[in-house]
């Protein structure tokens, strides 16, 4: 009696510890880059492109109407006296996103209800893990704007011209209408930063406002004689996948000072380039050598990625230089066969790299 009792206690120990696995009875096969024609879930292992944010500033300048009287009327020769467009770039960042890797394609199939049913794929058919709540998306990006400044944008429509000044026969005459309101303005606000009670507004607020009122309207009517520069800063981003193929020191972009950005192939504007080094040593497919050998075929496969080094250089100058982490460049692994045999495992991928993130149990 004592021995079929134990016996029962066991039974239901075991019970209760074998109650949080399923058995997963399915498998993950490489299957390249064939189109699907079986029933199963594909998926791929992502490969980790390059993404560089250049910045570049576009300026123009404008030269008054009234610019070759600055000297006269106001006594000031640091004036422009032509008209200009330029672009030159400020900087540059780098970060990585991830694409599917169309050599990468794996099959799962299952049977019964096992854990690898539960996987999480990105919009592009990218695996992200295991029994997650969420689906990681990928940061999108800005193109450069439609609408860059240029000549015709920069006007002088906030000189806020009087009847007496536009009605004079000549520019001359208006110059120096101008110019004697630009004194005027001086006079006002030096009378009432001296505490000239006749000037004084009533409260503090309203004597703030009125400096400032009497500064903009000097500024206005100065940017006629001195004339005006607007900046504007333009974002393009330029999408690098490096890999076995591709060069890892190319020309990504040209740029020119008077079009700004340029395609690689115009050659009109100066190169910039993008160097990649990467210890490609790192590389090896373990799936791929396996060839039929292994006993572990239900573990879920997945990428450790290297660290690679990527510079921007605009011609000879380096613009910035990035630590990342590439996909592509390293070993391919698969999870321990009975990882998933566990009910409640969640399993995390980066989205750029496929690399394995966490393992947590909800």
């Amino acid at each position: 009696m004592f021995a079929k009792s134990i016996l029962v206690a066991l039974i239901v120990i075991l019970a209760g510890c074998s109650s949080g696995r399923t058995v997963n009875t399915g498998s993950v096969a490489p299957v390249g880059s064939k189109i699907p024609t079986e029933h199963g879930v594909w998926y791929y292992l992502p490969e980790t492109v390059v993404r560089v944010e250049i910045i570049a500033e576009k300026r123009v300048e404008k030269a008054g109407p009234f610019f070759r009287f600055a000297q006269r009327f106001l006594n000031i020769t640091d004036v422009i006296t032509e008209n200009k467009e330029g672009w030159q770039i400020v900087g540059a960042h780098v970060t990585t996103v991830g694409q599917p890797d169309k050599s990468r394609m794996y099959r799962i199939s299952t049977t019964g209800t096992p854990s690898l049913a539960a996987v999480s794929l990105n919009a592009q058919g990218v695996l992200q893990g295991v029994n997650l709540d969420y689906v990681t998306k990928e940061l999108s990006h800005a193109d450069k704007p439609k609408s860059v400044i240029t000549l015709s944008d920069v006007n002088f429509n906030d000189a806020p011209l009087t009847e007496e000044q536009l009605i004079k026969s000549s520019t001359t005459a208006m110059a120096e209408e101008v110019a004697k309101e630009i004194y005027r303005l001086r006079e006002m606000r030096a009378n009432i930063l001296k505490g000239d009670v006749d000037l004084l507004p009533p409260d503090k607020g309203s004597y703030e406002l009125v400096l400032e009122e009497i500064a903009r309207q000097e500024s206005a009517y100065l940017a006629l004689f001195k004339g005006k520069v607007e900046t504007q800063q333009v974002s393009a981003f330029y999408d690098f996948v490096p890999d076995a193929v591709n060069p890892l020191n190319t020309v990504l972009l040209r740029f020119s000072n008077q079009n700004g950005f340029l395609d690689k192939m115009d050659v009109s504007g100066t190169p910039v380039y993008i160097e990649v080094e990467v210890d490609e040593k790192q590389m090896r497919d373990f799936v791929a050598a396996e060839n039929g050998k292994s006993t572990n075929t239900r573990g879920l496969v997945y990428r450790t990625p290297v660290p690679a080094e990527v510079r921007v250089i605009d011609r000879t100058l380096l613009l910035v230089s990035e630590h990342v982490l590439l996909g592509q460049f390293g070993q391919t692994l698969r999870l321990p066969a009975d990882l998933l045999d566990n009910q409640g495992v969640k399993v995390e991928l980066d989205h750029a790299t496929g690399a394995l993130k966490r393992i947590s149990f909800k």
